[in-house]
């Protein structure tokens, strides 16, 4: 009984040993294929044929999509990530002083111009201020062009509504489109100080200011202030109207 046992041990051992040699040479071999070009080109090959295989739905999945766009990406030197980050923002730059530069249109072209705008209205002295321009970061912003503006803008209204702030963005648009323009093809209406229009004739379009702090009606009641949140303003229910 005991040499029966000592030899079932023996024959455990020996395989326990042949075993682990064989996972020692078929490791060998693998490390030698893969330095070996022959086997390289045969599973390139390899990788071709799997690919092949996919359907035409398959290759049109949306994870297929993405990670063979992502190659392509990569394999051509384009980063998508730093390219990503290379992305234009407007709000990213600086302030660039330019001796030639000066704005594109003059208090004088537009005599429509509120009394607070003008700087040299208001005693200012010098123009140095103007020839600094916004150039924002990895961004190529072209030059306004008036008369592109109001080709887009043909047969369009344009409607800006709110307070003095609202009224300044009305009046340098207002301003920036008449001086593209002669004056004989525009219509400006500022008369009023809660509507003001900008008119091009020969392109039918508007560009129109109401003036409405809140946005919403305000009321007064023995001396307070009070706005209700649920109502429009009445230049606001005129502009639903028009």
């Amino acid at each position: 009984m005991e040499a029966g046992s000592s030899t079932i041990g023996k024959n455990w051992k020996l395989c326990i040993f042949a075993s682990f040699m064989s996972c020692v040479v078929l490791m060998f071999l693998l490390q030698q294929c893969q330095n070996s070009p022959k086997f390289s080109s045969l599973l390139n090959v390899g990788v071709s044929m799997s690919m092949s295989s996919l359907t035409s739905s398959e290759l049109l999945q949306p994870t297929n999509l993405v990670k063979n766009e992502s190659t392509n990406l990569v394999e051509n030197g384009v980063n998508p990530v730093k390219e990503e980050e290379a992305r234009c923002n407007i709000f990213d730059g600086k302030w660039v002083y330019k001796p030639e530069g000066g704005p594109q249109h003059t208090p004088a072209e537009c005599p429509f111009l509120s009394e607070q705008v003008s700087c040299q209205r208001n005693g200012r002295p010098d123009f140095e201020y103007e020839k600094w321009s916004w150039e924002a970061k990895d961004c190529d912003v072209p030059m306004f062009n008036g008369t592109d503006m109001l080709e887009r803008l043909r047969g369009k209204r344009v409607i800006i509504v709110g307070d003095s702030l609202n009224r300044n963005q009305w009046e340098s648009l207002a301003c920036l489109l008449y001086s593209a323009i002669p004056s004989s093809q525009a219509h400006v209406d500022v008369r009023s100080g809660f509507y003001k229009v900008f008119k091009a004739k020969d392109y039918n379009c508007s560009v129109e200011f109401y003036w409405s702090p809140f946005l919403v009606q305000l009321e007064q009641d023995n001396g307070s202030r009070i706005l209700s949140l649920d109502k429009l303003s009445p230049s606001a229910r005129q502009v639903a109207r028009s």
